[in-house]
């Protein structure tokens, strides 16, 4: 379909710069295995296994089932397993099953995802759990906390008088 053509140096010496072509998985092709390349991938086809490369574009009528591992993923049909990748973008045509880790994560509105999201090169979940330190005050009074209503009701029944109110 489409692919990349290395550069021609316009001096007659050759190729300046060896480009990895793009490669292509057609509709009407199932692997069932794993993919590694250095290179940018098209996938329209389906794929069983794991597939390793620089840039992967999933087509809409593409099924992958299984771990991909890239620089950037974009995923226009259905993908079955982990996703790790710096930048990710999710098509609304797009159905995503699996734990995703990334850098920078678009979803287009309507995609179907489903799936545990990690920042890549976050702190640790211990930090990220860890409550804030209390802020200091400036002086001005706080509102005082509102009582439960069970507690109010306490008081009410224990003293005859009605519980104090309280306006947040």
């Amino acid at each position: 379909m489409f692919r990349k053509l290395a550069k021609v140096n316009p001096m007659g010496g050759g190729h300046a710069k060896t480009a990895v072509p793009l490669s292509v998985i057609g509709p009407d092709v199932r692997i069932v295995g794993d993919i590694f390349t250095q290179g940018e991938m098209q996938i329209d086809g389906q794929v069983e296994g794991d597939i390793a490369c620089q840039n992967l574009v999933v087509g809409e009528g593409a099924r992958i089932s299984g771990e991909v591992t890239a620089e950037t993923v974009h995923v226009h049909g259905e993908l079955r397993g982990k996703i790790t990748a710096t930048t990710i973008s999710i098509a609304h045509s797009a159905k995503v099953i699996g734990d995703i880790t990334h850098s920078s994560l678009e979803i287009e509105a309507g995609a179907e995802v489903e799936g545990h999201f990690a920042r890549k090169n976050a702190g640790s979940p211990a930090q990220a759990a860890a409550p804030e330190a209390p802020k200091k005050s400036n002086g001005a009074a706080l509102p005082a906390p509102a009582a439960p209503v069970a507690q109010a009701a306490a008081i009410e029944a224990a003293t005859d008088e009605p519980a104090p109110a309280t306006i947040n």
